[in-house]
Parts: structure tokens; sequence; C-alpha cells
């Protein structure tokens, strides 16, 4: 089987891949594999360069893999790809651009992605000078590239597009098989104090689990009149993703692939579950794995529901984690146009109120820097289902938006969406994105533009909105 490995953004150096590698090529055979030295491949790509943005990396890809991969492979033979943080985009965006009409043409079996940014990371709204000095992320001194930054930004319309396409993609059919590893563990050594994204709950410091989940939702409302009505809804092909014990995003002692070396290879997770997913063939099998890795992911969680940590000049602290979602919003009008003042409010109880919502449920929200028309908010799952969960409590969830301006020559009025809470629960779930895609109807009055048989000069500033226009117009 031949490997190839592509690593993440701002990378430098081939020592990313920590010791994942020679682990595969040393263990292969007990685990019924045929991988050597020689069917492994390590990428070196460019993110660090403004100009390059993460299509230009798969354009890249396409080219390598024309000259150094299918000359290798044999009638009928596939390769795999091992990515870890950005390089799983980068992989999904080559297999878009250049596969997208057929995936069963493609010459990629596996995707096994570990702590992939699949819907972005919080950290990339930093910008450059303060992203530059998390060791966490960058090394050596080297500036990220804003072309890669801007696609990893939450919210982003590359992303979004994306995300959107691959809602089409049936895996099991193409005998293509994706897979994301993950972990919820923070490295306290690259923590920063300045920045508490780097020790948030439900991420391992970089990516949040529900930012790198493949399984996701999408939701459309349309306005009519106050109410925000369904129009389409739409839920991603299960696939496989499993949080694994004590991993975080990088760093030698704890990272996903950094920390893997000669001594601990054999027992450690993530080299025993991409060796589980390599190994995959069929649908079926294809299953047990998405069922093995939720019953991992479970364990996982509830074991380090809670963490304690003391030290010299660190009073001991108990930290409680819970499970958390994800919504990104994006809002338009009728006309296509981004809406960039406006505010989103959630509602519940049977009056739909904003104040009827548990305390504790909101976490984060962030605003897209590019598109302001994006809005991502990190809610606490675990908080809205016991409350939603409560017999007391009635089922209602709702989304109520006011754009400005809201009145005068042409104007947005306020419109919501009523619905539940286990309703919107069909599209995602916990650990999991759901995509809330928002038009907004641009009211036009028949004061913005007259006609008049008076030949006499006259001002006219002073004109006044009158009735709306009708919807046809």
């Amino acid at each position: 089987m031949r490997v190839v490995f592509v690593h993440g953004w701002s990378v430098i150096h081939t020592n990313t891949y920590g010791g994942l590698p020679k682990a595969l090529a040393d263990l292969a055979d007990q685990h019924g594999l045929e991988i050597t030295t020689q069917h492994l491949q390590l990428a070196k790509y460019v993110s660090f360069a403004d100009e390059v943005t993460v299509e230009d990396i798969a354009r890249g890809m396409e080219h390598a893999v024309r000259e150094e991969i299918l000359p290798r492979l044999g009638p009928g033979e596939r390769f795999a790809c091992i990515t870890h943080s950005t390089g799983g985009p980068v992989v999904r965006e080559w297999i878009h651009v250049f596969h997208q009409q057929d995936l069963r043409r493609c010459p990629l079996s596996h995707l096994i992605m570990l702590a992939p940014a699949n819907h972005g990371s919080a950290l990339a709204q930093l910008g450059k000078g303060r992203i530059s000095r998390l060791k966490s992320l960058v090394t050596e001194g080297v500036e990220p590239g804003t072309g890669v930054l801007n696609w990893l930004e939450l919210g982003s319309d590359a992303s979004w597009a994306l995300n959107e396409a691959w809602l089409d993609y049936d895996y099991a059919a193409a005998r293509f098989f994706p897979v994301v590893l993950s972990g919820q563990t923070i490295d306290r050594k690259f923590y920063d104090n300045l920045n508490s994204y780097t020790g948030e709950p439900g991420s391992d410091g970089v990516v949040r689990l529900t930012a790198a989940n493949l399984n996701y939702g999408l939701l459309e409302l349309a306005q009519n009149g106050r109410q925000l009505e369904l129009k389409m809804r739409r839920r991603s092909v299960t696939s496989a993703f499993g949080v694994l014990p004590g991993q975080a995003h990088s760093g030698k002692e704890l990272g996903i692939m950094r920390s893997i070396n000669t001594r601990n290879a054999p027992g450690h997770p993530t080299v025993e579950w991409v060796f589980r997913s390599l190994k995959i063939k069929t649908a079926p099998q294809y299953r047990k794995l998405i069922t093995d890795l939720k019953v991992l992911t479970d364990e996982t969680q509830k074991a380090e529901k809670e963490t304690t940590e003391s030290g010299l000049f660190l009073r001991k602290r108990t930290f409680r984690t819970s499970r958390y979602c994800m919504l990104v919003i994006r809002i338009r009008d009728d006309r296509g146009t981004q809406l960039n003042d406006y505010e989103v409010l959630f509602t519940a109880g049977p009056d739909y109120n904003p104040n009827h919502l548990p305390p504790g449920f909101f976490v984060d929200r962030q605003r897209n820097k590019i598109n302001p028309g994006k809005l991502t908010y990190y809610l606490d799952f675990d908080c809205l289902a016991n409350w939603f969960g409560r017999s007391e409590i009635r089922d209602h969830f709702g989304v109520k938006v006011v754009v400005r301006p809201n009145s005068g020559f042409a104007f947005y009025d306020m419109a919501e969406f009523q619905g539940t809470f286990s309703g919107l629960r069909e599209l995602f779930d916990v650990n999991e994105t759901l995509m809330m895609d928002i038009t907004m109807h641009r009211t036009v009055t028949e004061g913005v533009f007259r006609l008049t048989n008076d030949l006499t000069p006259q001002k006219f500033s002073k004109q006044k909105p009158g009735e709306t226009l009708p919807d046809d117009i």
C-alpha cells in the first residue's frame, strides 16, 4: 500500500510527521499490511507565502500525484493519504477540484485526517503578527501566509463552498474511506495566556472537534414576512470520526502525530487507529469502523470530562470539559448581497424568548473578517441537550435575525425561525457543525423612484418612502 503524508499549515520541516511514517513501515506486517519505506512519501508544500491559496496547493498536489504517484501504482491500485491539520482541507480541495465529477475514478482510497481544520480554526483570525509567536503553530519565526490563513478563518467563503460541495459525496459507492481522528487534550506548554483559544475546551488547542468533524448539516432559511421559512435541509453522509485519548494538536509529548516515536509506537492510539483505518476495504468494514470510533469517542469524552492540574506556581484546579457544537451562519439578502450590520439571537420557550435559554450554553462567537456576513457560534451541546431534555421544558428553539437598515427607502424587516432543538438535531449532533444559510428579503419602496408631469423645476430631496414595491420587481 502506497501512503502519502501531507503536513499542516506553516510547516517547514518534515520532522513534523514525527515517528508515524517509520511506525507504519515497522509495524505493517503485524497488522497484515504491506508498507515499506519505498511505499511512503512525505509532502512538502508551501503555506507560508501570502500569495499561495489552498486551491493553489491542491493544483500543486495534482501535478505531484501525476508525476510521482500514478506512475508507481499497479493496475487497479490506489493510494492512501494521512494528513495533519490543514493537510486535510488541502487534500479535500484536491479531490473537489480534480475528481468531484466521479469520485470512483479518484486514485485515492483512504483519507485519514489527524486533527483536520475542516471547518477552520478559531485561531486563524488572530492575524499574522500574533499567530507568528504562537509556538504551537509556527516554528523558526516563519510568518504564516495569509492565503491559507484566510481559508482557515471560521466561516470563510472557501471552507463553506468546499463543505457544501462535499454534502453530495457518496463515500461507500466510490470505495473511498475518509476518517477523522482528533483529540481534546490541551498541552499547557503551548498555552498562550493572552489567547484563550489555545486552551479552549472541546479542542486540541488549535482545532475544535466540531471543526474537525466531517459529519455536519446544512439548513437553508428564507424570509417570508416576519418568518424564516425552511427551504432545504441536508446532512452529510455519515463518516468515521473518533476522539483519541490524551492527544493534543502538536508537540513531541502530546501531539497527535509528532508524539509518536519508536518506543511508544506499538501502543500509541494514533498508530492503532491509523492501521485500523488503512485496513478498510469494503462498505460494511467502514460502517463497523464508524461504530467502533463512536464507542471510542464516548469513552474518551467520558474519561476526560474532568482534568486536574497543579504545579509549582499553579494552585490545584479542576477543569470540567463539556461537549460542544458549532453553528456557522451565512446571512445574505435575496439579491445575493452579503449583509454586514445585523444581530442574531437564539430563542427558546413557548414564546421564543432569548431569555429562556439555559445559562452557560453560549461559549464563543466569531465574525469572519473578510466576509462579515458569516458568523460562527460555539455552543455547549450538553447544556442545551440537558435543558431541552427536561420534562418541564418545551422543545422550542429558534433564531431571530435583525438587519439594519430597518427603515427608509430600502430596508429589512426582522424575521425569525421558530423550530425545535430536536428538529435541528436531525441535521447535526454533539461534536458537529451546522451550516445555517439565511436569506433576508430586501424591501424597496416606491418612493425611491417617482415620475411627475410637473415640468416646473422643483426640489425633491425631502421625498419620503411610499408603499413597498411588489415582490416581482
